[in-house]
């Protein structure tokens, strides 16, 4: 069985392009002002799934396992929101009120991938023989493609995050209500520098759900490990992320936002009939408050 990092190796080549390819207007800010003239490495470790900085080195390190099992995510997530969308817009039978995806995610591996990924918080293990690993360069507009752009889009969001930590100088050994604030305002600089110049149309839509998949990653580290010494809880996280989107009622990245969401950590609850997304991805929204209590 291949390891993760002979499936992800090839993945951390263009992983140094994704904070300007996410924000492509923002490029040479992001250049000049941020990265500056002094040097940043961009590293790989072999550990459990993890990103993390070391600002004092100016480093942001991503173990082969933490890019796998966001690449699993980032499949579930796209597949879910294609099965999901096409359903919805399908012919319904009469009397039908809800949509069954079960069926059609077991068909392409949504759950395995789903524990697969959820093992790699643990530990780093080999990628399963009886799941296709993820292709480095298929064409774009194939299924593989926009598999890996997802991938890529929700990676620009965690990587920006570890900017921010380098960016602002941040600490390790504080107090832990210091540390939760350095993790607030990293997540604030890496949401808002994705969708602060991204207009009101399709690019925001699909940075929305970028920002969501990566997200859903946190949460279901949080589900598996535990949020982490100096982490806010994930939901506080979101919710601060969400406050940040203005999207339209009838917003497609919060429609397949709750998708995403519903499938991946609440997917036996059964949905009531919405008139809009707002209202879908609301729902879904204080679902997740009861799924994820701060205790």
């Amino acid at each position: 069985m291949p390891t993760t990092k002979q499936v992800t190796e090839p993945f951390f080549r263009y992983a140094a392009r994704t904070p300007f390819n996410i924000a492509p207007e923002r490029g040479g800010e992001l250049a000049e002002e941020i990265f500056g003239s002094g040097k940043w490495d961009l590293l790989t470790s072999e550990t459990a799934a993890n990103f993390y900085a070391v600002p004092v080195d100016k480093a942001i390190y991503l173990s082969y396992a933490g890019l796998a099992s966001l690449w699993c995510i980032a499949y579930a997530a796209f597949h879910v929101a294609d099965i999901t969308s096409r359903a919805q817009r399908a012919l319904k039978q009469p009397g039908q009120t809800e949509i069954n995806i079960a069926e059609e995610c077991a068909a392409r591996n949504i759950p395995d991938y789903i524990a697969y990924a959820k093992a790699l918080y643990r530990a780093d293990k080999d990628w399963p023989i009886d799941l296709p690993p993820p292709p480095i360069s298929p064409e774009f507009d194939t299924q593989e493609g926009r598999v890996n752009n997802v991938f890529f889009g929700a990676l620009s969001w965690i990587i920006l995050h570890e900017v921010a930590h380098i960016h602002h100088g941040d600490v390790k050994f504080l107090p832990k209500d210091l540390l939760v604030k350095q993790e607030y305002r990293a997540d604030a600089f890496a949401t808002r520098w994705i969708l602060d110049r991204a207009g009101s149309g399709l690019q925001r839509e699909f940075r929305v759900l970028m920002i969501v998949v990566a997200l859903t990653w946190l949460f279901l580290f949080e589900q598996t490990v535990g949020a982490g010494n100096g982490h806010p809880a994930t939901i506080l996280r979101f919710r601060e992320a969400v406050d940040i989107f203005q999207t339209g009622d009838q917003s497609t990245g919060l429609e397949n936002a709750g998708y995403v969401l519903k499938a991946l950590l609440d997917p036996t609850t059964p949905a009531p009939q919405f008139e809009t997304s707002k209202e879908f991805f609301d729902w879904v929204s204080k679902r997740l408050e009861i799924l994820f209590p701060m205790t």
